[in-house]
């Protein structure tokens, strides 16, 4: 036992290659968080974006005077204005309903999503136009997959059975009277 101690205590005091050891300790370690910073600033921009052509897509919403909007019309609005979500048309779920002013209570965010695997189920969602003064809730929910699959990294989002990410985005409006 004195022996292997004797050993030990002698291979901790040399000093060579002790860069190379540093470099192969550390080296995993950043490309690690590399790759979560990676991965995590493109799911970001993808929320961003998802976010930001909704609120286009609202202002269609609002200023659509006596006119039908359709959610494809949404749909179109916010995949045409974005090339960051693949698959757009479609993956991407639009709900629209009025707003209770005397509970304002929204509805849960866990049906709004389609699940990729069965794309021909369609959610419980509604697209209700409303009337004027009202005050309107419009959801989008986008699957998207992840940029570096076998990282295993990624925000703290809702997945499906296929590993694609739930990104939802919201707003309110209140409806222009005529």
């Amino acid at each position: 036992m004195n022996g292997l101690a004797f050993h030990i205590r002698q291979f901790a005091r040399r000093e060579e290659a002790t860069a190379t050891m540093e470099f192969v300790i550390t080296f995993p370690v950043i490309m690690i968080l590399f790759i979560a910073v990676f991965e995590t600033s493109m799911i970001m921009t993808r929320q961003v974006m998802l976010e930001r052509t909704l609120d286009q897509a609202v202002r269609i919403l609002r200023l659509a005077n006596g006119l039908t909007v359709t959610p494809a019309d949404i749909r179109t609005a916010i995949c045409d204005n974005t090339g960051m979500l693949p698959n757009c048309e479609a993956l991407l779920t639009i709900d629209l309903r009025r707003v209770n002013r005397m509970t304002y209570a929204v509805p849960d965010n866990q049906e709004l999503c389609i699940e990729r695997a069965d794309a021909t189920a369609t959610p419980s969602n509604s697209f209700t136009a409303g009337g004027d003064n009202e005050v309107m809730l419009v959801r989008a929910c986008m699957i998207v997959d992840r940029v570096l699959p076998f990282s295993g990294f990624g925000l703290n989002l809702t997945r499906d059975d296929s590993g694609g990410l739930h990104m939802m985005a919201s707003s309110v409006f209140v409806n222009e009277p005529d």
